[in-house]
């Protein structure tokens, strides 16, 4: 089974900054990028691959039954040196193949093969196989005096013998899955058709690692030797795994499960947790192995299930599951049985839900987690307290999260429809106070300290039912009643006072995600800003193909009130509000609240081109327009070169929304005195950009795009207009809707008299 990278979302790469004055730049040595659209490579679920090529050869391991004590006579007893050619699986063809090979370490615990190819090519060297060596037999991130093998033993169990050698084989191969290119790739996998006496098996304890694109020479970073190391450790244990269950294993998610956290218990990173806390309300054992995208979310799923597993019970949770032999959902209640724990398998799930939102390890353990920087899950967010929702649904082994904020004397009823299975759990959250507690379903649930002791309460549905079969969703509704109080609500993801600024070239821009709350308007943002200038942006439509979407309102202006000294003033007293109330924009689906980078950033000058303040944080809505090795894209930064905990880049941009009518004043216009073109906004831009313009009176206007050999693309305008400012879009298309190409254009406006051309730059 294929082991996922904690990164496996991402494109990573390292990038240097300028050593700018420390009064306005942390000063890190190296930055790591994370970009949302992959453009490099990537490690992806190989278990779809392995299922397609045994059906292509007929091959049911299921058939098989456990593997054998020992299928050979003697021990391999290879030496550095070594050669032999190994099977291995050719996911392209589906056929097997022979690959010669050559042993180029021996541990206490391994022999390490590596592809001759890849040896010729430089790929892999002798620095390489030994840190595999090192890591495997001697030292681990977790344990300075443990290897991958000990810990893995420990916690686990121990590894199949049928070649009646104790040294377990690991061979470094360029695996055959198809990749090109940039794009996915498979970093490792176990194959148990290995264990037996077959036609094209190797009779042997072998797993293989990937040497191409997993580049073992990179120490950190997207396929690098760390993702080759926590690879190691998850295959291990999926030897491990087969060692007693062999064909006939459990459910893909249980081990998944015990892989991801043979990683954790190793010391390498946990596989990115936002994937699941994206979603929760999913059957908890799914396991989409034919889908490359989706099964991310299965991995998170998993990572974050076997983490809690671990911190509230222990390591030897996981090997009681194996030695009993026991599976899935039997297994686990039978391991803590056998462990003299009164829990069970229902109870575990229902402390999980809890702590995969509440997270508060201090308030009560079981209500959360030991290991830090991990991101809640994602709730339906109410702000005004009377709600009526007649069809809903959660499935089973699922959960959903539903929040109120705002508002005071909260009371609500769940109707199961019928779903015995359905239970509720209140999480009330105050400044002083925090607390748990059951919720009846069918019955009125009152929380009169709402609004008063606790400013939150959030609902984890949750179906437990072991004997139903049905996976869901199951049917629940939901109707709440309480004091509407019509105040702002504040939407900010940092919670830190800022470290610095980034210099960024101009055309870049920054920007935060906010998610969108049933009911509202958006009042306004906060912005912090470094110095005294204006800085324009935009608010957006949030897309999660392409970051943003429709422009919602451009452009929007942020002025700096004052300039903070060094070392910087806590609070930071340099915040701006843009008064958003009268643009009308919709806030129920998520947003973006954009800036451009419009000039030159210039040290200790108060009124140079501004920057927005940014801080550390374990999770980030924030991202960055800029062009990385010829790329440019929205991307997600953190400043850590082995791990992406605590250190991703936070912007420190806030949104406010409102529900009800809004209580904008009404606002007089100044009409201008005479005509205006503004420069367009952003600039750079891709693909759509607002261009604005003043009129002192009424009257024709007429604004056209030109090519830089002064050929027409498009007539944006050609009408009456009143006067005052007025804001045209264009989305780079020509006067036929076909996309034009990456380049310099130019826009020129006609209006009674006035003439005016300007420049604009298309970058894709």
């Amino acid at each position: 089974m294929k082991k996922i990278n904690v990164k496996s979302l991402f494109v990573l790469t390292i990038i240097s900054f300028f050593n700018l004055n420390a009064q306005n730049l942390l000063k890190v040595p190296a930055y790591q990028m994370t970009e949302l659209q992959s453009v490099e490579s990537f490690p992806v679920n190989a278990h779809s691959y392995i299922e397609k090529f045994n059906r292509a050869n007929g091959i049911d391991l299921n058939k098989f039954g456990p593997p054998m004590p020992s299928l050979q006579k003697s021990a391999w007893n290879f030496t550095v040196g070594s050669t032999r050619s190994w099977f291995a699986s050719n996911f392209e063809n589906n056929q097997f193949y022979s690959v010669p090979s050559t042993c180029r370490a021996v541990g206490t615990n391994c022999y390490i093969f590596v592809e001759d190819a890849l040896w010729t090519n430089g790929r892999v060297d002798q620095p390489a196989v030994d840190a595999v060596r090192n890591a495997f037999d001697n030292s681990t991130p977790a344990n300075a005096s443990k290897g991958i093998y000990q810990i893995d033993v420990e916690t686990f169990g121990n590894p199949p013998n049928v070649d009646n050698d104790n040294k377990i084989i690991i061979l470094i191969l360029n695996i055959k899955d198809g990749y090109t290119g940039p794009g996915r790739y498979v970093a490792g996998y176990f194959y148990g058709y290995n264990q037996y006496q077959q036609v094209n098996s190797n009779v042997a304890e072998i797993y293989y690692l990937d040497g191409d694109p997993l580049d073992f020479k990179k120490p950190t970073g997207n396929a690098s030797l760390q993702t080759g190391l926590a690879t190691t450790a998850h295959e291990f244990q999926h030897m491990i795994h087969f060692n007693y269950f062999g064909g006939n294993a459990d459910y893909t998610f249980f081990n998944e499960s015990w892989s991801l956290a043979a990683e954790v218990v190793c010391g390498y990173s946990l596989y990115s947790p936002s994937e699941y806390a994206n979603e929760p309300n999913q059957y908890l054992f799914e396991w989409r192995s034919s889908d490359n995208t989706l099964v991310l979310n299965d991995y998170s799923r998993a990572a974050r299930f076997s983490l809690y597993l671990k911190e509230q019970f222990g390591i030897q949770i996981f090997k009681r599951y194996h030695e009993n032999k026991l599976k899935n959902e039997n297994g686990i209640n039978f391991a803590l049985s056998s462990l003299g724990l009164s829990a069970t398998f229902p109870g575990f799930l229902e402390d999980w839900y809890v702590a995969n939102y509440f997270n508060d390890y201090a308030h009560n353990p079981k209500y959360g987690y030991q290991y830090s920087g991990l991101p809640k899950m994602t709730s339906v967010l109410y702000s005004n307290p009377n709600v009526s929702v007649t069809q809903d649904g959660v499935f089973k082994y699922g959960a959903k999260y539903i929040t109120y904020k705002g508002g005071k004397n909260l009371s609500i009823t769940f109707n199961n429809q019928g779903n015995t299975g359905i239970k509720v759990k209140a999480m009330k959250i105050g400044t002083a106070s925090k607390q748990v507690v059951d919720v009846p379903t069918n019955s009125v649930f009152n929380v009169p300290d709402y609004g008063t002791t606790y400013s939150e309460v959030t609902f984890a549905i949750y179906h437990l039912d072991q004997n139903e079969s049905i996976k869901g969703p199951h049917a629940f509704s939901y109707t709440s009643s309480g004091q509407f109080v019509n105040t702002v609500t504040e939407l900010a993801y940092d919670s830190k006072e800022p470290s610095g600024i980034f210099s960024w070239s101009v055309g870049d821009s920054v920007a935060v995600i906010f998610e969108g709350m049933p009911g509202a308007k958006l009042d306004s943002i906060r912005v912090a800003l470094r110095n005294l200038s204006s800085l324009n942006g935009s608010i957006l439509r949030y897309s999660s193909t392409k970051m943003t979407g429709k422009t919602l309102a451009a452009p929007i202006t942020a002025t700096g009130k004052v300039y903070p000294s060094v070392p910087y003033p806590v609070p930071w007293t340099n915040w701006v509000k843009v008064d958003l109330r009268d643009r009308n924009i919709d806030a129920s689906t998520s947003f973006v609240a954009a800036f451009g980078i419009d000039g030159v950033y210039q040290v200790n000058v108060s009124t140079g081109p501004n920057r927005v303040m940014h801080t550390y944080q374990p999770v980030s809505n924030s991202r960055t327009l800029t062009t990385n090795n010829g790329t440019r894209g929205w991307w997600n930064f953190y400043v850590n070169q082995t791990t992406a905990r605590d250190s991703f880049v936070v912007y420190l941009i806030r949104a406010y929304v409102s529900f009800g009518p809004s209580d904008a004043k009404e606002t007089v216009e100044l009409l201008p005195s005479a005509f205006n073109l503004n420069q367009n906004f952003p600039n750079p831009f891709n693909p759509e950009t607002v261009i604005s313009f003043t009129l002192p009176k009424a009257v024709d206007v007429e604004i056209k795009i030109f090519d830089a050999l002064g050929s027409e693309v498009r007539t944006l305008i050609n009408e009456n207009r009143t006067a005052g400012k007025h804001n045209i879009y264009w989305n780079a298309t020509d006067n036929f809707g076909n996309r034009v190409s990456s380049g310099v254009y130019f826009y020129t406006i006609r209006a009674d008299n006035f003439v005016e051309t300007k420049k604009m730059v298309l970058m894709k």
